[in-house]
This record gives structure tokens, sequence and C-alpha cells, in this order.
């Protein structure tokens, strides 16, 4: 998946000092009886061989080579397959960007840990994928079947060396691992022994953490806050016979997600209905392609100071060179070691014309608030409020008064185009005579009906003018 900000390199995977603190057994260090290396045994199992390319290509074959003190679960060819199935990304152009996605991918199979399939309660172990803003490690759950159990080997030991000289307890057989997204994954085979005590196990489904999908669509169907983003990338794709969701997918940057509930906030301040052209643009001003195609330019990345890349450029502002359209400017604050940064983005407000700020409230599928461009605004009052037009506002309210009517509210409802005079217009101009219906005559002269046959700027848009 290359269309938003999911991926983390091999530098940027910080693991945790203590994998886990409850005390555990497992082979004894060194695993005499271990010969064979993690990668030997994973190169030359066939049912492996496509997870292998896969390790290869990031580079972990070369980790896996010595001794192994951790836990792999890896997929089997099938389980690659189905998984590969699902991205609908092109992702043959940015293999740097593709790459980084794998690595984070399999980082969440490396159990930090020698976790045989044999434990003594069901227990959630630390892998060696860390979103690098939040405060925890990911995890994967071991499940096990109280009704199928052993006395530990002998050849096992505590993890604690206060506990070595304690005899071997009874352990459970683990039947399942079950993953951050509550997929329960079976195993294709258990307890594979290598070099250093590690253990390898296959699994019959890719292990997903709760930050990782192979698209857009799937990580809509996970999260219920991108839900509404995903149907009205649908509607406006359909209206606009596009396909909005594939210009995501196929091109790496960052999306900034509005939740559902900010969408719902939106529409309860909308007095008109948004064009699908006006909606495209609102979406467009969520997604900052990545500069370059560059890998850094992933705004997953510790945010940077570097106007390369932040402030973003949004596709908006790529679509409208000419605009002049501010970009997005992501910041974040340490708050210590065990607690997660927080985490902003600052950003042009449209119903107030000045800088508006909201807060990234999930990480790595990355939701903020709703955000809006400078030239999108909800409704005609919002522009009028936020921009250079308070001298036409005190008009429309005297008209208001005086006729016992809403000017405005009938100029929400009806698609067309304002010719809306500035301050600057108004210098000069003595209407202390005009009574409420010449003023609503003048009014009306600058707005052009949709259904008129000439159009002063374009359909369903507004002109500023210099004068009445």
């Amino acid at each position: 998946m290359t269309g938003s900000a999911s991926a983390l390199g091999l530098d940027d995977i910080n693991k945790p000092t203590k994998p886990d603190s409850k005390p555990h057994v497992y082979p004894k260090d060194g695993c005499g009886t271990c010969s064979t290396t993690a990668w030997a045994y994973i190169s030359s199992t066939p049912s492996l061989s496509a997870v292998a390319g896969l390790l290869q290509t990031i580079g972990l074959d070369k980790a896996l080579a010595g001794p192994f003190t951790g836990t792999l679960a890896l997929p089997t060819n099938e389980a690659v397959a189905a998984y590969v199935a699902q991205i609908t990304a092109d992702t043959a152009p940015y293999p740097d960007v593709f790459n980084n996605f794998l690595t984070k991918l399999l980082n969440y199979h490396f159990i930090l840990r020698s976790a045989p399939a044999w434990q003594l309660d069901t227990i959630a172990l630390s892998t060696r994928y860390r979103n690098p803003w939040t405060a925890g490690p990911h995890t994967v759950t071991f499940v096990v079947d109280k009704d199928i159990s052993k006395r530990a080997p002998g050849d096992w030991q505590w993890s604690r060396k206060s506990m070595h000289n304690r005899p071997m307890p009874r352990v459970y057989a683990v039947t399942h691992i079950v993953d951050e997204q509550g997929n329960e994954v079976t195993f294709a085979s258990k307890d594979t022994f290598v070099l250093g005590g590690g253990v390898i196990h296959s699994v019959n489904a890719v292990l997903n953490a709760n930050d990782i999908y192979p698209s857009h669509t799937a990580s809509a169907n996970s999260i219920p806050e991108k839900e509404t983003l995903l149907d009205l990338i649908t509607q406006v794709s359909a209206a606009l016979n596009i396909s909005m969701l594939e210009q995501l997918e196929d091109r790496p940057g960052t999306i900034l997600s509005p939740t559902s509930e900010a969408f719902a906030k939106l529409q309860g301040e909308l007095t008109i209905t948004p064009t699908p052209q006006q909606l495209y643009d609102v979406l467009a001003y969520h997604f900052c392609p990545s500069p370059d195609n560059s890998v850094k330019g992933l705004l997953y990345f510790p945010f940077t100071k570097n106007k390369k890349y932040n402030p973003c450029k949004t596709l908006l502002a790529t679509n409208k060179p000419t605009a002049g359209l501010p970009g997005l400017l992501f910041s974040n604050t340490p708050t210590g070691l065990t607690t997660p940064q927080e985490l902003t983005v600052t950003y042009l407000n449209g119903l107030t014309g000045g800088q508006g700020t909201s807060n990234i409230v999930l990480t790595g599928i990355t939701t903020p608030l709703v955000l809006q461009p400078n030239d999108i605004f909800p409704s005609l009052a919002a522009v009028l409020a936020a921009m250079d037009f308070s001298d036409l506002s005190g008009v429309l309210q005297q008209i208001d008064a005086g006729l016992n009517i809403t000017v405005l509210a009938d100029l929400e409802k009806t698609p067309g185009t304002l010719a809306a005079p500035t301050n600057e217009a108004f210098i000069g101009l003595d209407l202390s005579g005009a009574d409420a219906a010449t003023l609503l005559r003048i009014v009306t002269y600058h707005f052009c009906p949709d259904t008129q046959p000439w159009k002063l700027v374009v359909r369903g848009g507004m002109a500023s003018t210099g004068r009445l």
C-alpha cells in the first residue's frame, strides 16, 4: 500500500528494553541441540518460499543468519498470496516505499522473545514492530487450551534467574494467535527451534497490526472512523466519473482522514449542498503527496521543520498551482517514554480565514478532525464572515429588517454566482437615503442564478468585485 503513511524503515523501529515482564519458560539459552540457523530453515522450507523472498527484499535474512533468540510467526505461501491479492495499489514504481511497508508488516511477525506453542497461560507478546508515535510495542496474543497440557521439557528454563532452581511447570497448548485486528490465525506448523534458542511457527494467514492494512478499503472496513470518508470518496468518484480512491492508492503520500464524527459535525453546519467538485477539492486538501515520491516525504516519520516536507503541499494545491493554497503543518510534542506523543496539524480555516489546529486522534492510520481549505466554505454566511464583506453583510441586515425577509437565506438556497462587492467598493458610496427595496434591487443585480443564460464567473462560485 503506497497511498498512505503506513511504512517504517528498520532504523525507525524501537525495541522495548524488556520484551515481556511476566515469567515464562522456554528452551535454555543456546539450545545445544539446535544447530540450524533461522535463515537456513526458512530458506530451505518450500512452504515459506514467498515470505523468504520478502525477508530478503528488506534485508532481514542477514539478521537471521546467526543465533536467534526470538520467535517468528511466518505466513505460508498461500497466506502471503491471499494478502497480496488485497493490495490494490500499483507498488512497482515505488520499491523503496513498498519495501518500507513490508518492513513494518513483517516486523509485526517478529516476537521479541522465544515463545513456543506451549505457554503458562494465554498471553500478549510484544513484537518488533512499534509505531514511533505511540507508547508501547504492538502485540500478538497466544491463546491456550487449558484442556491440553504437559510438563515443560527438562531442557527448558525459567526466564528469571531467581527461578532457575524451580521445577518445570505444566504448560498449555497454544491453539491459535489473535492479532490486533481480532483475527484468529491458526498454525500450519509449530515449534521449529533454531540456533540460539529461538523458535519458528508457520501460520495460515498474515498477522495484522491495528494500523497496517493492504488498502484504504480494508482500513475503512475495519476502522469505523474511516467509513464516512470512503463513502464520500465513492460518491464523488461516481459523480465526476473518476476513481479518486485509485488516485490515492497509487501515489505515495499522507492522508489525513476525517472521522465520521467530524463529517457529521460539518454536515450540521452546512446550509448548502456542495457540488461533487467542491467535495473533491475538500478531499484533495486532506492528501499530501510525497515530494518526488520520496520515503522521507511520508509524514509518519518524525515531523521535521524541513520546508521540503513540512508544511506539506496538498493534492489540492498541486491541482491548483496558481491559487496560492497553504500547506498543512504537522507538529509533535513529546510527552515521555510511557505516553503517546501529542500530534497536531495546522491548516487554514475556511470558516474564519485564520489558522486552525486539529488533533490527530489515530496515528499510522492518521485521522484528524475535518480540515477546510481557504477557498471552500460550508455556507455563504461563512464566506461573508471570514472575508472582506462586512459592509455587504450590513446591507443585507438592513434589507432583512426593512422588508421582514431573509435575503441571505434565499441566496443560500439558490444555485448561482454572486459578484460580492468588497468593503473597498462601498468607500465613498452614500446609501443612507436608499430604502430597503432599493438596496434589495442593488444586491439582486449582483446575483446570477444558474437559470440565467450567462455566468459571471463559474457555476456555483463567487466573484469579488471592486465596485457596485
